[in-house]
């Protein structure tokens, strides 16, 4: 009896020892009431502690014709500057690209080769536009900008085509060695510090991951394949700790599957082999369950390793871009199950947009966890953890958990309709496990009814800005507001010892 009460005590002790406080405060928030005659859209763009840029696209029903609005707030949600670009009736907006200092909006002629560039500087609101056009009648799904020229990616008599335009002079020049049968362009990426351009394509006939890497003027230098039919890397993204060791992080697959394995890493100015991370030598994969289910789980890998088996856990994951920290970098990703519904019976705002996944068509997706992990400089794995998700739905296929830091503590948060939900990790360790809090309206007066699409973002120090769709009563009114709003968030964390 004397040792069971020893024993409580000191659990109670370090239950005592180890508890936090956490608070998460809604600052200002901005609304912008919706119009039923007009089909909008907004994007939101965190510029760190320089604010956050705000871009409506407003096309009215029946005539084409578009207005798209560009906002510029500072930290405090201050309005800096506005402005206003009226494209031709006859231009579809197609990608938009953000660098350290200008934010670009790609649109492109209906049906036609010509193509138009908005500039805009993110410190003054000033905005240029150049025109050219891309030589064939291509079907747009990439766009990258380096120094003064664009590089424009996507698919032409259904083989990968990239274009590089040039503002300078207008002109437009095909990349060479990439318009072959069997291949997909994976992703674009511009090394700004090297000057260069990163092309990754899959060849989804040898399960091959073809990496090429283009000069400024748009030569060839290099070009190398990754993988086998064993562990073929499936998406990739170059992340320049300096200019000297450039590493390709991504995950990768066995065969030609779109189901992935684990995370690879991979220097790129090194003869250095390729690092394969399996899901199932993570520690912490399955720490988003119960602490009997993880065991259990955890139990029968160990069994099969034992027996000299391979273990291999396949998931759909959506991989962030990559978190640079000061020890190196942050790896984050969701795993996701894509849900095929169909979209004539439907009605609402999150019907508006498709997805493919390979040959097949989805618009609703849900979530079942995050997996988070930190890197070093030199690409060694330090710490995994991960959080769940609470199979929340979404009808668009995005980033949904975001992180900040504290000391050498992470939040991390994503929302769920009304709710936003926390948690905090410190490596391999779980601080403190998910915690809800509501969404308010601007004033105690106002009530939210219904809320769609809402999203999150990372901003700056140990802020979060939150946006999305809402329908508020307002002081009682008998009709709802349609709004898009955006507000700030703040958490506040303090471990008591």
């Amino acid at each position: 009896m004397e040792n069971y009460k020893k024993h409580i005590f000191t659990i109670l002790f370090l239950w005592f020892a180890i508890s936090a406080t956490a608070q998460l405060t809604q600052g200002k928030r901005i609304e912008f009431d919706r119009r039923n005659d007009v089909d909008e859209e907004n994007l939101v763009i965190p510029l760190n502690k320089s604010g956050v840029l705000i871009m409506q696209s407003k096309v009215e029903a029946y005539h084409r014709k578009a207005t798209f609005d560009f906002y510029k707030y500072d930290s405090t949600l201050t309005q800096i500057w506005k402005t206003t670009f009226l494209p031709d009736p006859d231009y579809d907006l197609m990608k938009t690209f953000r660098n350290q200092y200008f934010m670009y909006v790609l649109f492109k002629k209906i049906d036609k080769i010509d193509i138009g560039v908005l500039r805009i500087d993110l410190e003054t609101g000033d905005k240029s536009y150049t025109e050219g056009n891309l030589l064939t009648n291509m079907n747009i799904e990439h766009f990258v900008v380096l120094q003064s020229k664009a590089f424009i990616g996507g698919k032409y008599n259904d083989r990968p085509v990239v274009v590089m335009f040039s503002f300078f002079d207008y002109t437009s020049k095909v990349l060479p060695e990439v318009h072959s049968n069997n291949l997909e362009i994976n992703e674009l990426d511009v090394d700004e510090q090297g000057n260069f351009l990163y092309l990754m394509l899959k060849n989804d006939r040898n399960c091959q991951f073809i990496v090429k890497k283009y000069s400024y003027e748009g030569k060839l230098m290099k070009s190398f394949t990754l993988g086998n039919r064993d562990t073929t890397p499936i998406s990739g993204e170059v992340l320049n700790i300096d200019k000297e060791h450039p590493i390709l992080m991504g995950n990768y697959a066995d065969g030609c599957s779109l189901f992935a394995l684990g995370f690879y890493v991979q220097q790129l100015n090194e003869d250095s082999k390729i690092q394969y991370i399996n899901f199932a030598d993570l520690d912490n994969f399955f720490s988003f369950m119960s602490a009997k289910r993880e065991e259990k789980i955890k139990q029968r890998i160990k069994q099969r390793k034992q027996k000299g088996k391979d273990v291999k856990l396949r998931y759909r994951l959506f991989l962030h871009d990559i978190i640079p920290s000061n020890d190196g970098w942050i790896m984050l990703a969701e795993v996701f199950y894509p849900e095929y519904k169909s979209t004539q019976n439907a009605t609402g705002w999150n019907n508006w947009r498709n997805y493919r996944i390979g040959n097949d068509v989805y618009n609703n997706f849900r979530y079942s966890h995050a997996i988070v992990c930190g890197f070093d400089k030199s690409g060694k794995l330090v710490w995994n953890n991960s959080v769940s998700l609470k199979d929340i739905e979404s009808s668009e296929l995005n980033a949904k958990v975001q992180m900040t830091q504290q000391d050498d503590y992470h939040i991390l948060a994503y929302p769920d309709e009304k709710l936003i939900r926390t948690a905090v990790i410190r490596g391999n360790e779980k601080v403190k496990n998910l915690e809800n809090f509501d969404l308010k309206a601007s004033s105690e007066s106002d009530r939210i009814v219904a809320a769609e699409r809402t999203n999150l973002a990372a901003w700056y120090g140990k802020s979060f800005l939150v946006y999305g769709y809402q329908s508020v009563q307002r002081n009682n009114e008998i009709m709802n507001t349609d709004v898009f709003y955006i507000s700030k968030l703040t958490y506040t964390f303090k471990e008591e010892e």
